[in-house]
C-alpha cells in the first residue's frame, strides 16, 4: 500500500495536516529569530537612522508573524488533518485485511467502511472549507480492492510488511531523533544561558562600556526555550519509544499461526495499539 493507494479523504487531510505544520513551525522559527535580531540590531553602536529603519522592519515582522499565528491557527487544521487522517489510515488497514468490524462478507464491509468514512468526515466538518486536493479521487481505490481479496497468508505478509514493520521503523527514527534534538538543544540553551551570565558579571568590572550583547543571549536563550516548546522533543521522544515497544511486541505475535479470526483480533489488537498514540491528536485538536 503506497500513500496514493488510501482513500481520497486520507491523501487530503494529509497534504493538509503537513502543509498547516509547515505553516506553523515556518511562522514560529521567523517570529523568534527577527526578535533575536531586533535585540541584535539594539546593541550594535551604529547611529544613522537605517538602523532604527532595519530594527523597526524586524520587529513588524515579528508582529506579522504573531498576528498569523494568533488568527490563521494553522496548528489547530494541522491537529486535526492529522487525526483525521490517522482515522482513516486504521480503518482502511483494518478494511483491506478483512479484520473486526470489517471481517464480514464484500459487500457488507464495503457498506460499513463508507459509513464509518463518512462519520469521521461528518465529525470534522471545520474541515471542509479548507479540503481542496483530491476531491474526484475514489474513496475506496482498485489496490483496496485487490488487497481485501488476496488469501489469508498474503493479507497477512501485506499487514506486517507495509503496516507493522513500517510503523516500527518509523516510531523508532522518530524517538532517536527527538531524543537526539532534545540532549542538543538542552545543551544549546544551557550554553546561551551560560554566556549571559558570563557577560552580567563580566560588565560590573566595565561598567562604561556602554553596549553588551546580554540581551540577545536572554532573547537568543528565550527563542531556544520557546522553539523547545513548540517541538516537544523529550515528549515526543518518549511517548514514540513506547509506541515502538509496543509494536514491537506485537510484531512477535504475529509467528504464531493464525486463522481468518486470529488475524482479524490481531489486526485489531495492533490498530488499537497506533490509535492511543492518534488520540493525542484529537487531544490537541480539541484545546
Amino acid at each position: 500500500m503506497q500513500e496514493k493507494d488510501f482513500p481520497a479523504l486520507y491523501q487530503s487531510t494529509d497534504e493538509l495536516s503537513k502543509d498547516r505544520q509547515g505553516d506553523f513551525y515556518r511562522a514560529l522559527g521567523a517570529n523568534l529569530f527577527l526578535l533575536v535580531c531586533a535585540a541584535l540590531l539594539s546593541v550594535i553602536n551604529f547611529p544613522h537612522w537605517a538602523m532604527a529603519v532595519v530594527q523597526a522592519i524586524a520587529l513588524l515582522g515579528a508582529l506579522g508573524c504573531s498576528i498569523f499565528l494568533a488568527i490563521q491557527r494553522p496548528e489547530k487544521f494541522w491537529y486535526a488533518g492529522r487525526a483525521v487522517a490517522e482515522s482513516i489510515k486504521t480503518l482502511t488497514w483494518r478494511y483491506v485485511s478483512k479484520a473486526e468490524p470489517f471481517n464480514v462478507d464484500d459487500d457488507a464491509a464495503t457498506a460499513m467502511f463508507q459509513r464509518k468514512m463518512k462519520a469521521v468526515f461528518d465529525q470534522n466538518r471545520d474541515l471542509a472549507s479548507v479540503l481542496t486536493t483530491h476531491v474526484d479521487s475514489p474513496q475506496i481505490s482498485e489496490k483496496m480492492i485487490e488487497l481485501r481479496a488476496q488469501t489469508l497468508s498474503e493479507r497477512r505478509a501485506v499487514y506486517l510488511k507495509n503496516r507493522i514493520e513500517n510503523q516500527l521503523a518509523w516510531y523508532k527514527a522518530k524517538a532517536s531523533f527527538n531524543s537526539s534534538a532534545a540532549k542538543w538543544f538542552f545543551r544549546l540553551l544551557i550554553a546561551v544561558n551560560l554566556i549571559a551570565v558570563i557577560l552580567a558579571i563580566v560588565r560590573i568590572a566595565f561598567l562604561t562600556v556602554p553596549y553588551w550583547p546580554t540581551d540577545v543571549m536572554v532573547a537568543l536563550a528565550a527563542s531556544l526555550l520557546s522553539w523547545m516548546q513548540a517541538k516537544r522533543f523529550t515528549e515526543l521522544a518518549a511517548s514514540y519509544a513506547l509506541t515502538a515497544y509496543e509494536i514491537q511486541f506485537i510484531k512477535e505475535q504475529a509467528r504464531a499461526e493464525m486463522d481468518e479470526q486470529r488475524f482479524s483480533s490481531f489486526v485489531g489488537d495492533a490498530e488499537n495499539a497506533f490509535s492511543r498514540e492518534h488520540t493525542q491528536w484529537v487531544a490537541r485538536k480539541d484545546n
